[in-house]
């Protein structure tokens, strides 16, 4: 009776396409959860199979399935040392897993792997719902265990429950070694392996930023390049599709200290600082002759004193407007709307600098405070009009 259900569905799965029936991606075929549907599409994708899926190529997928795939390194890696599964639980869920098999194994792990669309269901495999139990689990794997056999069934099960053996050697030549210090003194090598979901997830990030450009969306913004590595990328994984890729993004170049300053105060951050180096020992100097005036001052040496300030004045006041023009050119030029930023008063704009130690800015703050400076602020019309 199985015989003939076997002729009978091999003869049906000529009428399907093959990548229907086996697939690491969903096919769009809805199922019933029904268990005789479910053997019914079993046995179309056995229909599909060149050989018998047995106990023994069972337990050889899943020992070559992991969440590590060290051909993703090397495609040179030895056949018995392809797959780590490191099975640390991302809340109660085992991680994924795909297949590192030969390419006569595809076959095979397009059955175990395919996701299928049972309704009412998100769409599993047959690894998936051994790792990751789902509702419909029982009926599922009854179902591949009445097409399969069961002791296919128990061998997955079993193997895709313990940890494959670990690989005992590595691709010579493109393996990146690093030691560290181990815990007994002496040194540890480490050698970086790749997740198994890192090609297929860089491949959906990176889709979008070669999409050709359509009307209403957004264009990604900075310069983005791929090369082909592989173009066999079944050689790595069955499930991994499409070339392997190394993928580069060249980023805007950093902000040099004047813009990044004139942007931040765009968009309501604090004024940008007057980097002149000139401007501290100005304003010590103005209160060196301050002190002298107390013990010795004529017309000459308080004119001296008036303009000493007023050029601080100016040249503050000068630096305030150009920083407000520049900020307006700068959001018009990059198409960013301005926020409003306080403008500071003249002193702080002098005072806001690095000083050399705490007395240098104590006199600054006592000189920028005088009366002698307050009545030359009060007195220079161009001050008047940035305040």
């Amino acid at each position: 009776m199985t015989d003939e259900a076997d002729e009978e569905a091999e003869k049906s799965s000529q009428d399907v396409k093959k990548d229907q029936l086996l697939s690491f991606k969903k096919t769009g075929r809805r199922i019933a959860e029904d268990k005789e549907v479910l053997v019914a599409e079993f046995r179309l994708m056995k229909g599909c199979l060149k050989s018998p899926l047995t106990s023994e190529v069972a337990k050889r997928l899943a020992h070559k399935s992991g969440n590590y795939l060290i051909k993703l390194v090397s495609s040179r890696a030895d056949g018995d040392n392809v797959a780590l599964r490191i099975d640390t639980r991302v809340g109660n869920r085992l991680p994924d897993i795909l297949p590192s098999t030969n390419s006569a194994d595809i076959g095979f792990c397009k059955v175990i792997y395919r996701p299928l669309e049972v309704d009412g269901y998100p769409p599993c495999s047959v690894v998936d719902l051994i790792r990751n139990p789902e509702d419909h689990k029982k009926i599922v794997l009854d179902a591949f265990a009445e097409v399969f056999g069961v002791d296919v069934l128990d061998a997955l099960q079993a193997a895709l429950r313990t940890a494959p053996p670990p690989p005992e050697q590595l691709g010579v030549g493109e393996f990146p070694i690093i030691f560290v210090p181990g815990p007994d003194g002496g040194d540890l090598q480490i050698t970086p392996v790749s997740p198994a979901t890192a090609f297929m997830g860089m491949k959906r990030v990176t889709d979008y930023y070669f999409q050709k450009a359509q009307p209403g969306r957004p264009v990604p913004r900075g310069k983005w390049t791929r090369q082909a590595v592989s173009a066999k990328p079944q050689n790595i994984s069955g499930a991994i599709g499409g070339p392997r890729v190394r993928f580069r993004a060249d980023m805007p170049p950093q902000l040099l200290q004047e813009e990044a300053d004139l942007f931040r105060f765009t968009q309501g951050g604090t004024f940008p600082l007057w980097r002149d180096s000139e401007v501290a020992s100005r304003i010590l100097r103005y209160g060196d002759l301050l002190e002298a005036d107390i013990k010795f001052n004529n017309k000459n040496t308080r004119a001296g004193l008036d303009q000493m300030a007023d050029c601080l004045i100016s040249d503050a006041a000068e630096f305030i407007q150009d920083t407000v023009r520049e900020a307006k050119d700068y959001t018009r030029r990059h198409g960013i709307a301005q926020k409003h930023s306080a403008l500071p008063s003249l002193p702080q704009l002098l005072l806001k600098r690095r000083w050399r130690n705490t007395d240098e800015k104590d006199k600054a703050r006592k000189v920028l405070t005088s009366p002698h400076f307050e009545d030359r602020l009060a007195k220079n019309h161009v001050a008047a009009e940035v305040l």
